[in-house]
């Protein structure tokens, strides 16, 4: 079984396409930078070589004349064109370079990268000084915690995410915000691996309380239901239960190994075993999100699932796989 074989029937010598039509990829909605640096992120970890140069190179490709990033880039008749702008809409580059940032930090580590490389490193950290999203700070820790040491920038987002959480929790609201829409559980698995590897009583005693109550809130009798996207839910408000996507369950389950790793706490193993089964089956539609190739649907919905298997539910997916390897989970 390869795991990446959807994965490479998405990428291209360009990059990795970022949706699909049914199982076949969809060129016309071109490729996005967030997709390239998630892949790299497992590529490197699975030590696929050539899938690391094609999404670092396409990354180098996208540098703007700021020293930033162009969020797409466009095929057309063999003149391709990088955009900042999707069907004329913008969408949170913040959150886009915060990916980028982490999978440049976690998987070049060498001192002797090129001199480009480094450069779009030193502007995307000067640029995240000014975040304000929680997912964006987020992930741009997860790259942080790379260094040996802690530098400054860690240390203000760290803070961030501290004081987000100050403002915005209570009694029966324990988390950063007063919603929960996607990719919820990236906020405390940062902060489970900043107290991994900085020791930092804070971010374990936030992590661990917001980490619970996802659990809590993330559940339909047992069983695991992100939030939907069709409505997602506002404190105080309804919760929607469709369509849940592949980004979610993956992020449970990296965060509860992460705290399982900091804990020992077998509570939170039983629930990364539970979080994983979402994608085979364990839903509330009692439906796989993964096909005979072992390629992933894009979302569950009312009717069964979503049928496309873009790039990142599939990327997401593999990321969810190799913990649950970790966690002797699959075999």
């Amino acid at each position: 079984m390869d795991i990446l074989k959807k994965i490479k029937s998405l990428t291209t010598d360009i990059g990795i396409y970022q949706h699909a039509k049914l199982d076949k990829p969809a060129p016309e909605f071109g490729y996005a930078i967030e997709d390239q640096a998630r892949a790299l992120i497992i590529a490197n970890e699975l030590k696929e070589e050539n899938l690391q140069k094609i999404y670092l190179d396409f990354i180098l490709r996208a540098k703007r004349e700021d020293g930033l990033l162009y969020h797409f880039y466009y095929e057309n008749q063999g003149a391709g064109s990088f955009k900042n702008e999707e069907y004329n809409s913008k969408p949170n580059m913040a959150e886009a370079y915060g990916i980028t940032l982490w999978s440049l930090l976690a998987t070049q580590k060498n001192k002797n990268i090129k001199t480009e490389l480094r450069s779009i490193i030193e502007n995307l950290i000067k640029d995240a000084y000014q975040w304000t999203s929680p997912r964006a700070i987020s992930a741009a820790l997860l790259g942080l915690v790379n260094s040996e040491y802690p530098d400054d920038l860690e240390d203000i987002l760290k803070t961030k995410l501290h004081n987000l959480y100050s403002t915005a929790s209570s009694p029966d609201w324990t988390w950063f915000e007063n919603y929960l829409v996607y990719a919820n559980a990236i906020i405390p698995w940062s902060l489970w691996d900043i107290y991994i590897k900085r020791g930092c009583r804070t971010s374990l005693e936030i992590a661990k309380k917001t980490t619970d109550f996802l659990i809590k809130i993330c559940q339909e009798n047992n069983i695991p239901a992100p939030i939907g996207n069709n409505g997602w839910y506002f404190k105080g408000g309804s919760k929607a239960l469709y369509d849940q996507q592949p980004i979610d369950s993956s992020y449970m389950v990296r965060c509860l190994e992460k705290a399982y790793n900091a804990t020992a706490d077998k509570f939170y193993l039983d629930w990364a075993k539970k979080w994983y089964g979402w994608f085979i089956g364990n839903n509330i539609n009692n439906t796989m999100l993964i096909d005979k190739d072992f390629a992933c649907y894009d979302a569950l919905n009312p009717e069964g699932v979503n049928l496309n298997q873009g790039a990142e539910s599939n990327i997401c997916f593999v990321m969810a796989y190799l913990a649950a390897k970790r966690l002797d989970i699959v075999r």
